[in-house]
């Protein structure tokens, strides 16, 4: 597992085995490292094709909405994929030992269906969160 990416003088050392992808770093094991943070987020598309500022838009607000609930996440999967009329979108997020949660949604709007799929998502978490914390 890669070391966080702080900011300042640790910059230098993570140049030559990171590259700089938006507001953060890219391993070479794939984890995308922001200030100390790391999830590693899978997108695939079945009969679509994923674009780059759709791929951005999934794995900064995937990362955000995630960490929220919980902040040490450890994997991601979207999947797009291409109906009639419909773009169907899947999430499954793994962030704990025995925590997961997954959703389904369709819309005529790519961003629009992973935006309700996040949301989703995002409210499993919060049911989670709130159950571990009321039990213990």
């Amino acid at each position: 597992m890669c070391a966080p990416v702080y900011e300042g003088g640790a910059r230098r050392a993570y140049e030559g085995r990171h590259r700089m992808v938006g507001d953060g770093w890219l391993c070479r094991h794939g984890l995308r490292v922001i200030n100390g943070r790391s999830m590693k987020i899978s997108i695939t598309g079945h009969q679509t094709d994923v674009g780059e500022a759709l791929t951005q838009h999934v794995e900064q607000h995937l990362e955000d909405g995630v960490s929220k609930y919980f902040p040490d996440a450890i994997e991601g999967h979207v999947t797009f994929s291409r109906e009639v009329h419909d773009f169907h979108v899947h999430i499954s997020a793994h962030v704990g030992h025995d925590i997961h949660a997954e959703g389904r949604t369709g819309d005529a709007d790519a961003y629009g269906a992973f935006n309700e799929t996040c949301e989703h998502v995002e409210k499993q978490l919060r049911r989670s969160k709130r159950k571990l914390r009321e039990h213990h």
